[in-house]
């Protein structure tokens, strides 16, 4: 008879074990164990830039510092015009900090995803990339199957990095085949993630061994979070190197001459008035921040100056359209340079600007936000 009980209670606690075990495995697998892969993701060579797993953890940063931030986000238009250091010392309002979470082929539906994450981070004000390239029926074009593509890593990457308590209000905006790559539940997160652990900690093995071992392995200088130059890069990110001002004007016209009859049929050249996956994200996006008392500058940087000699009479309409909407019915605060002509040593391609470009842009952003935090 005690030999029958010693056996149940050895039963009993070797199921209980089995219990706890799960209860870890789950508790790892939604917290702990993204958190490690996400840090890898940023640091290592898992994917072709750490720069697309920084979002969420940079919103933490961010919103844990005493200043208040001033954020960018967008596509790369931005992401290599914005020097955050740069705009900071020029800002003549005290405690503000400038920040750049801007990234390439970025659009407004995709990054939705962190609003509520940076709605929680409550900065002053965000300088939200709206050009001509964010008003466009990306599902309808040409190379829709490579749109497609950056969309599904986009979302797996920012699924696996954001909060598990993370608020999918968003979630209507999605098209039905792509709701597949966002986690909203424990399984779905562990699923995503572990399609990049592997990869992630193997690079990360390669990245503290290379050396030792004389393989082969390429830094990519992205500091990991927290690490010193964290809050540097979030500011002032990696740029591109110089491509046009290495040229001379003739390699540069035959660029334009070889390549932009075909681009301005693109849709970054056609922008809708309304109606795209597009327009209804920034819809959410600007409501969610005007209202959290959030405020919202829609940045139009120029392009190229040759760039506008291929646009018809009434091309970029839908463009100005968008603006004028928002700005009435949300108060968002239009800063439309589109139609400027900078000087075109200011600019590396035909839509990025370069370092010249770089601090101008750094002097007439800075302008605008003394102007109106000072009024």
């Amino acid at each position: 008879m005690q030999s029958d009980r010693r056996k149940g209670i050895y039963i009993g606690d070797f199921f209980g074990s089995i219990f706890v075990l799960f209860v870890v495995f789950l508790f790892s697998s939604t917290s702990l164990f993204p958190q490690v892969v996400n840090n890898s993701l940023i640091e290592s060579n898992a994917i072709k830039s750490g720069r697309y797993a920084v979002t969420f953890p940079a919103l933490e940063t961010i919103e844990a510092e005493e200043s208040e931030a001033i954020i960018t986000i967008g596509s790369s238009i931005l992401q290599y015009a914005t020097d955050g250091r740069c705009i900071t010392e020029q800002l003549d309002i005290p405690n503000h900090n400038v920040y750049n979470l801007a990234i390439s082929g970025a659009n407004p539906y995709t990054e939705m995803i962190q609003i509520p994450k940076l709605v929680e981070a409550h900065p002053r004000a965000i300088l939200l990339d709206l050009g001509p390239n964010s008003l466009w029926n990306f599902y309808e074009s040409s190379n829709a199957h490579s749109i497609d593509e950056y969309i599904q890593f986009r979302f797996t990457i920012l699924s696996i990095t954001m909060a598990f308590n993370t608020s999918l209000e968003w979630e209507h905006l999605l098209r039905e085949r792509d709701r597949e790559y966002i986690a909203t539940t424990s399984v779905e997160r562990m699923n995503l993630t572990s399609s990049y652990s592997q990869l992630a900690l193997d690079r990360v093995l390669l990245q503290h061994s290379h050396d030792f071992l004389e393989l082969n392995y390429v830094d990519r200088k992205i500091p990991g979070v927290g690490d010193e130059g964290w809050i540097e890069y979030l500011q002032t990110p990696n740029f591109m190197p110089p491509n046009f001002e290495e040229k001379n004007q003739s390699e540069v016209d035959t660029w334009f001459e070889e390549n932009m009859p075909k681009r301005v049929k693109y849709g970054v050249y056609n922008p809708q008035s309304n109606g795209t996956l597009n327009h209804f994200a920034l819809e959410y996006t600007i409501e969610q921040l005007t209202n959290a008392g959030i405020d919202v500058f829609m940045v139009a940087a120029p392009h190229h100056p040759q760039v506008y000699d291929y646009l018809e009479p009434g091309q970029i309409d839908g463009h100005n359209h968008t603006l004028d909407y928002f700005e009435g019915k949300y108060g968002a605060i239009p800063i439309n340079w589109f139609w400027e002509s900078w000087e075109p040593g200011m600019f590396r391609d035909r839509n990025h600007l370069g370092d010249v470009g770089r601090e101008y842009y750094c002097e007439r952003v800075s302008e605008i936000l003394n102007n109106y935090y000072q009024a």
